[in-house]
């Protein structure tokens, strides 16, 4: 969604503000909203959506997680205060980049996070492995049908304040990130808008991320971004998010939220996931994301 820029016009004395269309995002597509359905078994799952590699939003997978109240802020630092959890650090609500080695990660205790939250100092994102936790978390959350038998499985539990932002990227294997706190506004293009999302490279320190900010996007700069199709979801509590494998993504925290997702695929999502890994080593980049 393009950002308006306030122009302000004297009269009389009067001061008005005009809100105009910034003439670099002119002609800038609407987006189409993801659809939204009640789960489906793993089969028409399979069918409709991972077979065509169609993103949906699902309602009613958590039924038989434990209740909102469990996954609050308060509840997860009264609980878990002492793990030590990885985070990306912040600058500005978005990731903090190195631009040899990109993302940056830390190890933090949870209970510091959740006291900078309470200060509404910016510090972490928090994106931490579920073995960063006790085992007993496991109790309060079940693998999704659609992926429990998958050859590659990996979960991460995500903290956020409102506002925090994660630049347009892509990922390896698939992904269903249920929502258990707070709104998360997602914009989703498909793989074969590639070259119009202009990818940094493999040089780069974030190879898998674009050079063009979704929410203001600089037209001049990145022309073909103009003709991309993007797709919006802004999912609820108790909703998950199936993103197919390759698919470009951003995200807005919209509230203080947490999230719990999922990245699966077959066995030829888990040589490349194993190789993408490997490319991270050696090129020492995202070091310590999965600690």
């Amino acid at each position: 969604m393009a950002l308006l820029q306030p122009a302000m016009l004297a009269h009389e004395g009067t001061t008005l503000t005009v809100q105009l269309q910034p003439p670099d995002t002119v002609g800038m597509p609407r987006h189409t909203e993801v659809p939204r359905v009640d789960a489906v078994s793993a089969e028409d799952f399979r069918r409709l959506y991972l077979r065509q590699r169609k993103p949906v939003v699902l309602r009613g997978l958590t039924v038989d997680w434990s209740p909102p109240a469990f996954w609050t802020f308060d509840s997860l630092a009264e609980r878990y205060g002492d793990a030590l959890v990885v985070a990306a650090l912040l600058s500005g609500g978005t990731l903090k980049e190195d631009p040899r080695s990109g993302v940056i990660f830390e190890r933090i205790l949870l209970r510091d996070f959740m006291s900078n939250v309470a200060t509404r100092r910016e510090s972490h994102y928090v994106m931490a492995p579920v073995w960063n936790f006790p085992v007993e978390l496991k109790r309060h959350y079940r693998i999704p049908v659609y992926c429990q038998s998958a050859p590659y499985l990996r979960a991460k539990l995500w903290l956020g304040r409102a506002h925090t932002v994660t630049p347009l990227h892509w990922d390896v294997p698939h992904n269903l990130i249920v929502q258990l706190v707070g709104r998360k506004r997602w914009l989703l293009f498909p793989r074969s808008a590639w070259l119009a999302l202009y990818p940094r490279g493999l040089l780069s320190g974030m190879a898998n991320f674009s050079r063009v900010d979704p929410e203001q996007p600089d037209l001049r700069r990145f022309p073909r971004f103009r003709s991309v199709q993007a797709f919006e979801a802004i999912v609820e509590p108790g909703e998950t998010l199936f993103i197919p494998r390759g698919w470009w993504h951003h995200t807005r925290l919209l509230n203080d939220a947490v999230s719990l997702n999922f990245w699966w695929g077959g066995y030829g999502v888990a040589l490349a996931a194993r190789a993408s890994l490997l490319f991270k080593r050696l090129r020492r980049i995202r070091q310590n994301e999965w600690a």
